[in-house]
This record gives structure tokens, C-alpha cells and sequence, in this order.
């Protein structure tokens, strides 16, 4: 007989496992059904995993037939898209995000439906201007978008300085090159980089630019298309001392190759938010009589970023 700690490891293990599943078929099961199939094949056979009730595989079977054959999810998040906008936590359209969401599970059928309010600090970007040239009178805007947790408040001139990956490495080979400095950092790993040269998230980079001096930080998308990277820039979810912005790919390696025949300068100017936000889960309880002591948690994303929906 198993103890009480192997079998909530045991029971831990099988709620991983849940969660692994529907985390993959929210992303696959419209434009990958046949992927997702054999993502469950690998799931089930996984150490551990295999020792659960036989019966789990075509329980999962029915699940993902069911999702592909009725899913309202994708048409839903087109309608909350299309009639609330961006759905930014704290915001108005947060609220309205809240109540639709609220109305849609009473719509379904929940009869236990409520609202949880918690309390967070929060960022939120505002106005940004980033301009690139020869010097401080002949600067040209760049399309951009400001780093979460970038300062509230920032305003930057200084030269423009190309650190390549943005690696411990490129730093230590050319010592205080970037002190004082903005510094031009590719998100990835660049064409061309010793083999086997790894890469760090952009709060990383970001801490690294920090640390040796820069002023301010402007990163190269890896995506072409003029796609810009939202996300943070912090690795402690504090707001950073120097303004950290994304760029386009094209844009970016445009600059590394100006800045191989002339020096450059860049000034970015910046207004943010930061600050405690009041906003609500919403938590719809539908109860078994059967196994009243078992709870299966199912969550999701409510909000939405401002500047992607």
C-alpha cells in the first residue's frame, strides 16, 4: 500500500499531466489536430503517467473530439476581440473583459458564478519616440514599442552602441564599450555566432546592459516583418533604471551595418505606468456529488496585452 506522500505525488503527477494536456490542445487544436494527437500519445507514455487508470487515454480521446468537433473558443475570443478591444488588467477594458466573461458562464449554464478582486502593481506602457542618426540634430523616428517595466519616466540621448548577442561574452571582450551608452542588442543568437553560442530571455540582456553601464537598452526582434516583441524586460518584475524598447528586425539590422562605417546616436524618450490596479478573476464552480473531495482547476488568460488582443 502506498503512503499518503507517494500518493499525492501520484496525484500531483496527474494534474501536471491534465494541465500539460489542455495547455497543448488550447494551442494546437485547430491548426494542428494530427500534432496534437501524437502530443497526447507522447503524454500518456511519459514515466508515471503510463501507471494511470487505463481508461485515462480514451477519456482524453473524447476530450479532444469534443473540443474539435464543438469548441467555441476561437469564435469567442474573435467576438470578446472584435466588441471589448485589448482586455488590459485593471483597465476599463479589463472590467468589460470581466463582465463578458462573467455573463458568458451563466450563459453556459453555471449556476455558481463569481467574482474574485485582488489588488497587484502593475505596468503599463504609454507615449515612446525613439530617433536614430548621424547625430543629435539629424535623428529619424523608428518604429518601437517600450519593454514591461521600463522606467515611468525617461528621456535618453547617447550614442548608439552595437554589443552583437548582448552576452556576458560581448561585453568582457570589449570592456566599458557600452558605459554611458545606448546598446544594440540581437534578441537571439546572430548569424555568424560561434557555434554552440547560446541565448538568454531579453531581461537578461537587459540586466547585462545594466550592469555594464548602458543607458538605455534598444533590442532587434528576431521576426521579420517589422514585428515588434512586447513582454518585460525585468528579471525581478521591478521596474529597471534605463528605458528598454524592441525594434524591428529589418530596422535593427540596418543600424548594425550604419554603425559599421559611421557612429550613431539614439534618444529615447518615454512615459509609462506603474502602479497598484484593482481587477477580478472570475470562478464558475460546477460540483460533483460523487467525489465532493476532488477539485480538477481549469484556467485560463481573461486579460489581453494593449497592444496585441
Amino acid at each position: 500500500m502506498q503512503s499518503r506522500q507517494e500518493a499525492d505525488k501520484r496525484a500531483l503527477l496527474v494534474l501536471l499531466s491534465i494541465n500539460a494536456y489542455f495547455v497543448a490542445a488550447n494551442y494546437f487544436i485547430l491548426m494542428h489536430p494530427k500534432i496534437l494527437i501524437s502530443a497526447c500519445a507522447v503524454l500518456l507514455s511519459l514515466p508515471g503517467f503510463a501507471q494511470v487508470d487505463p481508461t485515462w487515454p480514451t477519456v482524453f480521446k473524447n476530450i479532444n473530439t469534443e473540443v474539435q468537433t464543438n469548441s467555441k473558443a476561437y469564435s469567442t475570443l474573435k467576438d470578446a476581440t472584435k466588441t471589448i478591444g485589448h482586455r488590459l488588467t485593471g483597465s476599463e477594458n479589463g472590467k468589460q473583459a470581466e463582465e463578458y466573461t462573467y455573463n458568458l458562464l451563466k450563459s453556459y449554464g453555471f449556476a455558481d458564478v463569481h467574482y474574485q478582486p485582488f489588488e497587484v502593481e502593475s505596468w503599463r506602457r504609454g507615449d515612446l519616440e525613439v530617433e536614430i542618426g548621424p547625430d543629435a540634430k539629424h535623428l529619424a523616428s523608428i518604429k518601437s514599442v517600450s519593454l514591461a517595466h521600463s522606467p515611468v519616466k525617461a528621456d535618453v540621448t547617447a550614442a548608439l552602441e552595437d554589443m552583437g548577442n548582448g552576452l556576458e561574452a560581448d561585453y568582457e571582450a570589449r570592456p566599458d564599450a557600452v558605459k554611458g551608452k545606448i546598446a544594440l542588442v540581437y534578441l537571439g543568437v546572430l548569424p555568424g555566432s560561434p557555434e554552440g553560442t547560446s541565448t538568454l530571455h531579453r531581461s537578461e540582456k537587459t540586466a547585462i546592459a545594466i550592469k555594464h553601464g548602458a543607458k538605455g537598452i534598444i533590442i532587434i526582434n528576431t521576426v521579420e516583418g517589422g514585428t515588434l516583441l512586447t513582454g518585460t524586460a525585468s528579471v525581478t518584475g521591478k521596474l529597471i533604471p534605463i528605458p528598454a524598447v524592441c525594434i524591428g528586425k529589418e530596422d535593427g539590422l540596418k543600424l548594425k551595418e550604419q554603425l559599421k562605417v559611421i557612429p550613431l546616436k539614439a534618444h529615447i524618450a518615454t512615459n509609462n505606468f506603474s502602479g497598484m490596479i484593482k481587477a477580478r478573476n472570475v470562478i464558475a464552480t460546477l460540483p460533483d456529488k460523487s467525489l465532493p473531495d476532488e477539485k480538477i482547476v481549469v484556467g485560463g488568460h481573461l486579460d489581453g496585452s494593449f497592444s496585441v488582443t
